[in-house]
């Protein structure tokens, strides 16, 4: 017969352990989420990289970039270098300039891409005079309540009252501001048919100078995916293309990326983990 007090050491070891184990899962839950986060980068280092022009004039470009991702497949599969860098001409293009400046099938077909390609940070650019922006609020309903709002009010032909301009606003700061998925399918669309009648309602995101066009960031060494160059000879650019063939003996490892510490601590964790599974 085991004592009474060798059956308590007996409870507590299994308390103990069993706490570990699932203190510890929880941590590797939480290193596993971290490593997947992926990083924001500014446009304008973007377009420093792949050498690409902000240029809200460059209706071509816009155009050509489009069709490059059309007709590549980059809705499916957006890990390809030229599909990245054609993403980014168009996402950079149509969430910095006027809405007078951006094709019709740029506003279409813009967020047919957005579950496969990554975006990089920039705001809509600054209009000299406007109000400042309302906060945009991306955890409730607002934005599509607004759209709801503005369609039964006819903004779309008229958007001259009080409130189809401020659920203008309500909409177009979280259409900007907030994950694509936060408005629905009918919103996401629905906002490139009020903006004509809207084109007049503006405000600033961006406080003072406009200064979004500069890549101050140390954009070197940015992990773009599979296949991609860690980082960029001032002339890799000349002719706005990659160039080919410029690391094809380098082999990249885990710490050669920025997710190179993050993958180290979760498999340290997971080597932790499956010791203390071990323990009867």
């Amino acid at each position: 017969k085991i004592p009474r007090s060798q059956d308590t050491k007996t409870y507590n070891l299994i308390i103990i352990t069993f706490t570990m184990k699932l203190t510890l899962l929880t941590l590797l839950t939480a290193l596993a989420t971290s490593s997947a986060e992926v990083d924001v980068h500014v446009c304008a280092c973007e377009a420093e990289e792949f050498g690409y022009t902000i240029d809200c004039a460059a209706e071509g470009a816009m155009l050509d970039a489009l069709n490059y991702l059309k007709s590549n497949g980059c809705a499916t599969d957006c890990m390809a270098a030229e599909c990245e860098k054609n993403y980014l001409i168009v996402q950079t293009h149509h969430d910095y300039c006027p809405e007078a400046d951006i094709p019709e099938a740029i506003e279409d077909g813009f967020h047919d891409y957005d579950e496969s390609c990554t975006a990089c940070a920039i705001s809509r650019a600054f209009t000299p005079g406007a109000p400042d922006c309302p906060a945009a609020v991306c955890t409730d309903n607002s934005g599509n309540d607004a759209y709801t709002a503005m369609a039964e009010a006819g903004c779309k032909s008229d958007c001259s009252s009080d409130e189809c301009q401020a659920n203008f606003l309500t909409l177009r700061v979280v259409h900007d501001d907030c994950a694509h998925d936060t408005l629905s399918k009918a919103s996401e669309d629905g906002i490139h048919d009020m903006e004509v009648a809207c084109a007049a309602v503006l405000c600033n995101v961006v406080a003072g100078e406009d200064k979004q066009l500069e890549c101050t960031d140390d954009h070197d060494g940015h992990d773009h995916g599979e296949g991609e160059e860690d980082s960029h000879d001032d002339g890799d650019h000349a002719d706005g293309d990659h160039a080919d063939g410029d690391h094809a003996d380098e082999e990249k490892t885990p710490e050669d990326t920025g997710s190179g510490a993050a993958t180290a601590t979760t498999a340290g964790a997971a080597a932790l983990i499956g010791a203390i599974m071990a323990i009867a």
